[in-house]
C-alpha cells in the first residue's frame, strides 16, 4: 500500500493509468467514468462524431446489451475524465442514473446535444468496415 501511495505521489497520471480500459472495434479507448457513465476517448487526430458513437456503440455490445438498446449522449465532447490532456465523449445507457434527459434523436449526426440517443445497433454501424484487419 505504502508503494502505491508513493507511486501515486510521485506521479499522478499513475491514478488514471489503472481505470478499466475498453479497446473499441475502432480503437477508441472506452473507460467507465461513474456507476452510470462511461466515456470514449479520442485518439487524436481529426475525430469525428460517428468515431465517439461507434466506440459507444462497441461497448453496449462488449457490456451484453441487445442491439435495440439506447444509448444516450451524457457529456458533449471536451476534456476525458479518465485520460488528461484527451478529448473524450461520455454516454450512458441509462439516462435516469446519469441525470439527462433524453431528447428526440437528432437529424444529423453530432455529439453536442445533451440526451441525444440511438440504439446500440445504429451506433455500432458507424464503424463501418473496420475489424481485425484494419479496412
Amino acid at each position: 500500500m505504502l508503494r502505491w501511495t508513493i507511486l501515486c505521489a510521485l506521479f499522478p497520471s499513475a491514478l488514471w493509468a489503472n481505470t478499466l480500459i475498453f479497446g473499441a472495434i475502432n480503437k477508441f479507448p472506452v473507460a467507465q467514468v461513474d456507476a452510470a457513465t462511461f466515456e470514449a476517448i479520442a485518439r487524436g487526430g481529426i475525430v469525428s462524431a460517428s468515431d465517439y458513437w461507434c466506440a459507444a456503440g462497441d461497448y453496449g455490445v462488449s457490456q451484453g446489451l441487445r442491439s435495440n438498446a439506447r444509448v444516450y449522449l451524457a457529456v458533449p465532447e471536451g476534456p476525458s475524465a479518465t485520460q488528461p490532456g484527451r478529448k473524450a465523449v461520455r454516454f450512458t445507457f441509462d439516462p435516469d442514473a446519469a441525470g439527462i434527459t433524453p431528447i428526440e434523436p437528432q437529424i444529423s449526426l453530432s455529439v453536442d446535444a445533451v440526451g441525444d440517443n440511438m440504439t446500440v445497433g445504429a451506433a455500432i454501424q458507424f464503424c463501418g468496415n473496420t475489424g481485425v484487419l484494419g479496412f
